[in-house]
């Protein structure tokens, strides 16, 4: 199987990498549900900042364990000796940090609603920067699927109270994120590397301000391994997910985003989760542009002569 996706085309091995970081992607909000409670907060809504401190402090560690398990860890020492680009490594991770935080501080903080709209808000965001940063042109499908992509998060749009700033951080944030990414010219993983090193000062320094040295001292092995099972099912998406943004051209990277929010949605009903009705136009427009995308993916795979049937 490994063989055989290494054989694809680097276009392909991008779709392939980004639906399954939507699929892995769509099962943090669950995991995160069963985060462990800690007391003395110093300052309200501490669990959703703390939660992803420790995604930031245990994917950094794990992230160098993986390089140096891998024989990639001199990739990482080469890069990051270079010390004239440290200001460019800094702004990487200033720019995925706070994505990094609201993805699990927003839902715990009564904010779903504002974070699903961002994300709503991302692809189409990421088309535009495909179209008049990168020239990026789309077929007549993916065209089609895009306008009623639109048209759902239109919608959505119109049906909430308000544009939140969790909203523009998401849709706005990414797009310079990868666009930055693509400037730095470093493999997905040393730059995943390095977006949580240079994040690890800030991270260890927010921890002792919300939890006390003594309470830090009481963390149990369980509550360790939840920490790094955060960081693996973080890590593993996010990989996948920027190897993407490297190997697809920006508008179908984005289209290709509306594979998370569906997931995310299919898993909430999975749970019991029930869905307002006036939310159901949204959902339904958005697969069915990802019902468009799988046509004409389908239909360029049999002008390439890759045996689907």
């Amino acid at each position: 199987m490994i063989t055989r996706f290494l054989s694809l085309s680097e276009s392909t091995k991008g779709v392939v990498a980004s639906v399954f970081a939507s699929c892995l992607f769509a099962l943090m909000p669950v995991y995160v549900q069963f985060q462990p409670q800690l007391d003395n907060w110093s300052i309200t809504g501490g669990e959703g900042h703390w939660i992803a401190i420790q995604r930031v402090i245990w994917s950094a560690l794990l992230m160098i364990l993986v390089l140096m398990m891998s024989g990639r860890i001199r990739l990482f020492w080469q890069a990051f000796k270079q010390a004239h680009r440290w200001h460019r490594y800094l702004l990487s991770a200033l720019l995925v940090g706070p994505q990094y935080w609201i993805f699990v501080w927003a839902p715990l903080n009564g904010e779903t609603l504002s974070v699903a709209l961002g994300y709503f808000s991302l692809p189409l965001v990421l088309v535009l920067v495909g179209r008049f940063v990168y020239g990026d042109q789309l077929s007549p499908l993916q065209t089609l699927a895009c306008l009623v992509a639109t048209a759902g998060v239109a919608y959505a749009y119109a049906m909430a109270d308000g544009l939140s700033w969790i909203v523009l951080l998401i849709a706005l944030g990414y797009p310079v994120y990868f666009v930055h990414r693509r400037t730095l010219n470093i493999q997905s993983d040393v730059g995943f590397t390095l977006d949580n090193v240079f994040l690890l000062p800030f991270a260890i320094s927010a921890m002792f301000y919300l939890q006390p040295f003594e309470a830090l001292r009481e963390l149990d092995l369980s509550i360790i391994g939840y920490y790094i099972g955060l960081a693996i099912t973080g890590s593993v998406p996010m990989l996948l997910f920027l190897y993407a943004s490297q190997s697809l051209s920006m508008s179908v990277f984005g289209l290709l985003g509306y594979v998370e929010p569906a997931l995310v949605f299919l898993v909430g009903l999975m749970l019991g989760e029930r869905v307002a009705t006036a939310d159901l136009p949204t959902y339904l427009l958005v697969m069915a542009a990802l019902v468009i995308l799988a046509i004409d993916g389908v239909r360029r795979a049999r002008s390439q002569g890759l045996g689907i049937n």
